[in-house]
């Protein structure tokens, strides 16, 4: 568990709508799924969203070690990629306009009064006529956390653990020599 992974500039905490520590696993679990995520029909997952619930801890600014990990995702969840249409995409980005945000990654949306607006996948406006793949964690899938929306959706495996795959991303920027630098980049934010 002592083992060095990586150097962080600043310590990684949630926030909402959009914290650090969020922002840093959903990219994460994004990067190492893109590595090894071959699905049948040769589409990639376009976003990916999870739970600041299941982020137990902050990673430390400075070293970052085997056990921060364990302890910033102590379960055994497992990455999965879902096939959702854009309304089924709407009402997930209403749910975490509801909660006042949550971690994702390839999306930038504003809240208002609850409700997801100015909602951009990888750049492109939401399309609700259009067919998405999610990246996600078998819990969100399972309906965990109230992500009751996700439970029918088509699922394919990426045989990864969310906890892996931030170990993996980190171990990799550490043999690179590269500093985990973070920042808040408005992917979720308040309308005016």
């Amino acid at each position: 568990m002592n083992v060095y992974l990586a150097e962080s500039e600043s310590a990684l905490e949630k926030g909402s709508p959009e914290g650090k520590l969020g922002n840093f696993v959903a990219d994460a679990c994004m990067k190492e799924t893109s590595k090894i995520f071959y699905p049948a029909d040769g589409k990639p997952a376009d976003f990916a969203v999870f739970n600041n619930g299941g982020l137990r801890r902050p990673l430390p600014g400075g070293k970052i070690m085997r056990k921060d990990v364990f302890e910033l995702m102590p379960f055994e969840n497992e990455l999965v990629v879902l096939t959702l249409n854009g309304n089924s995409v709407k009402k997930i980005f209403n749910f975490i306009a509801s909660k006042n945000g949550a971690p994702v990654s390839g999306v930038h949306l504003q809240i208002k009064e609850k409700q997801a607006l100015n909602i951009f996948i990888n750049n492109i406006p939401l399309d609700t006529t259009h067919i998405y793949k999610v990246l996600t964690s078998d819990y969100l899938a399972n309906g965990g956390d109230s992500f009751d929306m996700l439970m029918d959706a088509p699922r394919e495996k990426v045989n990864l653990k969310v906890r892996d795959a931030i170990i993996q991303f980190l171990e990799d920027a550490g043999r690179k020599g590269i500093k985990i630098n973070v920042s808040l980049d408005g992917r979720i934010s308040d309308a005016k």
